[in-house]
Order: C-alpha cells, then structure tokens, then sequence
C-alpha cells in the first residue's frame, strides 16, 4: 500500500476490531522473560546474561526461578538508552 495515511487507518481499525472480538489484548502489567526480550526486541539469553551482569532492566524476582518484567520499567529503560543525533560517533 503507498498511501501511508490508508494504511495507518486500516491499520488502527483492524487493531480496533482486534480488541473489540478479543483476538488482541493489551500485553499484561508483568511479562517474563521470554515476552519482555521480544517487546524490547532482544533474546531472552540477551535478557538473562545483562539480568545476571545488572545491566538490564529492573526486574522482579518472586521466587528463585520466577522472574518478570514490568511494562513500565522496561519503557523506562529504553527510555534511558535513548541517545540524540550527534551525541555519539560510531
């Protein structure tokens, strides 16, 4: 499709019609490890080698093995890696 406006608007309606049959829900408050690496576009060992280095997002760990990520947290730690143009040469 080359008209972007069109698309936006189909897709925004194929979005609402998602919600309102419930084929889409919005992502749960806490996410594991496997659905937090996808949200922020990495691999859940991505997430668990910068998890056990302490470099990765605030997490919360309920139990020895269980382990989430609150949606918020997450936008606030991209939010914190946003670099402006210019402000670092590769």
């Amino acid at each position: 499709m080359d008209d972007p406006v069109a698309f936006a608007k189909l897709v925004a309606k194929e979005m609402a019609d998602g919600y309102a049959t419930g084929r889409y829900a919005p992502p749960p408050e806490y996410l594991n490890t496997a659905h937090a690496a996808a949200f922020l576009g990495l691999t859940p060992a991505g997430m668990e080698t910068m998890r056990k280095e302490g470099r990765g997002p605030a997490f919360i760990r309920a139990s020895g093995k269980l382990v989430r990520y609150r949606v918020t947290d997450l936008r606030d730690w991209m939010a914190q890696h946003r670099v402006e143009p210019g402000e670092v040469s590769e």
